[in-house]
């Protein structure tokens, strides 16, 4: 790279970094780091791992695609320099995914081989291999599924296209998206399609992950015309709506329908949006289509959907009463009641959490955003609902816990459990709770309490259940290594459960979660309610100690 002389605006990118891991100015900060790195005691495999990493980095910044110029042949402070650095990093992204996709093909074979070397029936062999991997990319384990099935087609069926994500010729975007595209067709047609992109991958060049989807699906048709019914019929059997939790109390709706179903929903909302407006209403035409959805939905309701002509003849549909909202609402005491409502939070099942005024204005009948200075009338139509309001301390943020003899989680404690816990507890899945599940089993010992329960997705708790994961109750602030982890047999190293149940009155801190080979991962204890900054004491600060010096660098 040229040299020139450094500015005095210090606003270049990176300028610091010898300073910031020790090394002196005038240290020649590459061949310190190449140094270390070739230093590192490792297996002759786990060498050849960095090794792979080194070489990519080199080609992806000494012969970037993307830009006139490499990152060495820029100037130091110009803007060529800049984005050959970027240029570098999405090619090394590449590069990188090519081999994320081979370790994650790789990590699933070897643990199918330890699970038959533990004398796992070969039906229960490599069961729990996407959420193993899951914990260690820390990513979900859905999104685990899903990226470990798109790395499985592209290893066994698209060579081509990985050698291409190796060199950074398809980024890594495209690359998820083919193999997305390609998650129903055959080994054949993805053979196929592998052939012409190893090809020519310059057609990838310049296509969005949409339009090469669109590609992608008219080639599919192209080769498989004789399985294209049974594709849309499986495609219309995963039909589904989803919710998204957005800011400030809004959520996004998100329904996968026939097109056909889609196209004529949309065009009677925008129809009747237009309507509306024509008749005076002064939200916009995206609000009134909104407000007509939910109408559609919470008036009518199911059984004002007429039946489809090419469904078969069916008897008669019978009106069905409207069920009424049950919604829950965890809101503190102080919220509810007005006072300092606008610096407090709630909590509404299903959904997250939302400001406490939103909470408060829905239970007084006003619409969400209402303002006290201006208490006119509202275009929004009141929807009648039930909320079970939950209290929770204003300083602690906890709930009572409850204790139950049974087996089973009752409701109560059932519903306690979902509202604290939100999402499933298993580490980095965000997956909407679905069983109630007891930390410590029950056969063990484990309590059907507050503190030994947690919140499980169907998926998690199944792999639970199949003694995928250890759990260790955590009082401290960090996760124990995997060598001094609680272990069953008293082997260091060897993860196991713990021994005793926590106390039922005062949940741990956090589950320490390890897989039977080394993934390892921590969930905490969510409290009902984060509880508010504590006041300051009234008069001066009392004089305090100074604090200790810092430890040496």
């Amino acid at each position: 790279m040229e040299s020139t002389t450094p500015s005095d605006d210090g606003d270049r990118p990176g300028e610091d970094a010898p300073h910031r891991d020790g090394a002196s100015p005038s240290v020649d900060v590459l061949a310190s780091a190449a140094s270390t790195l070739i230093d590192v005691e490792a297996s002759p495999a786990a060498r050849v791992v960095l090794a792979q990493v080194l070489s990519a980095t080199l080609v992806a910044f000494t012969r970037t695609r993307s830009v006139r110029d490499p990152l060495p042949d820029t100037a130091a402070g110009s803007a060529e320099e800049a984005l050959a650095v970027l240029s570098g990093i999405d090619q090394l992204r590449s590069s990188l995914s090519a081999m994320d996709a081979t370790w994650q093909v790789a990590a699933e074979q070897r643990i199918r081989r330890a699970d038959a070397q533990r004398g796992l029936p070969a039906s229960h062999q490599g069961r729990g291999a996407h959420s193993e991997i899951a914990l260690a990319r820390r990513i979900s384990p859905a999104a685990s599924s899903f990226s470990l099935a798109s790395a499985r087609r592209l290893l066994q069926h698209m060579p081509g296209t990985v050698d291409s994500l190796w060199e950074g010729a398809v980024t890594a975007q495209q690359a998820s998206t083919v193999a997305g595209a390609l998650s129903k067709a055959s080994p054949e047609t993805c053979r196929r399609i592998d052939e012409l992109i190893q090809q020519d991958p310059q057609t990838l060049q310049g296509k969005g992950h949409k339009r090469l989807r669109s590609d992608i699906e008219k080639m599919v048709q192209r080769l498989e015309p004789e399985t294209s019914r049974e594709r849309a019929e499986r495609a219309a059997r995963e039909r589904h709506v989803t919710m998204t939790p957005l800011a400030d109390g809004m959520a996004r709706v998100t329904a996968v329908l026939r097109g056909i179903d889609a196209v004529g929903m949309m065009q009677a909302l925008h129809s009747g949006a237009g309507s509306l407006r024509a008749a005076g209403e002064k939200n916009s035409v995206q609000a009134l289509e909104a407000d007509l959805l939910v109408d559609a939905v919470l008036t009518r309701g199911p059984s004002a959907v007429p039946v489809p002509s090419h469904e078969a003849p069916q008897a008669p549909r019978r009106p069905r009463p409207q069920p009424g909202l049950d919604v829950g609402i965890v809101i503190s005491d102080t919220a509810l009641l007005g006072r300092d409502d606008d610096a407090e939070s709630a909590h509404l099942e299903g959904y997250g959490i939302i400001p406490a005024h939103i909470a408060r204005d829905s239970l007084l009948g006003r619409p969400p955003g209402h303002l006290r200075h201006g208490e006119d009338e509202h275009p929004d139509e009141q929807v009648s609902a039930f909320y079970r309001r939950l209290y929770t301390s204003p300083t602690t943020g906890e709930l009572v816990a409850m204790e139950s003899r049974s087996r089973a989680f009752p409701a109560g404690l059932a519903r306690m459990i979902r509202w604290r816990d939100i999402t499933c507890r298993t580490p980095w899945c965000n997956a909407m709770i679905r069983q109630s599940d007891h930390v410590l089993p029950f056969h063990r010992g484990g309590a059907t309490s507050y503190a030994n329960g947690q919140g499980l997705c169907v998926r998690c708790n199944l792999l639970k259940e199949h003694g995928l994961w250890v759990l260790a109750p955590l009082s401290g602030e960090s996760a124990p290594s995997t060598a001094s982890a609680p272990t069953s047999d008293g082997t260091p190293g060897t993860p196991g459960t713990p021994s005793a149940p926590p106390p039922a009155s005062s949940p741990p801190t956090a589950w320490f979660w390890t897989s039977p080979h080394g993934a390892q991962g921590i969930s905490w204890t969510p409290p009902m309610l984060a509880p508010p900054p504590p006041e300051a004491p009234p008069g001066p600060a009392p004089a305090s100690d100074p604090p200790p010096d810092p430890p040496p660098t």
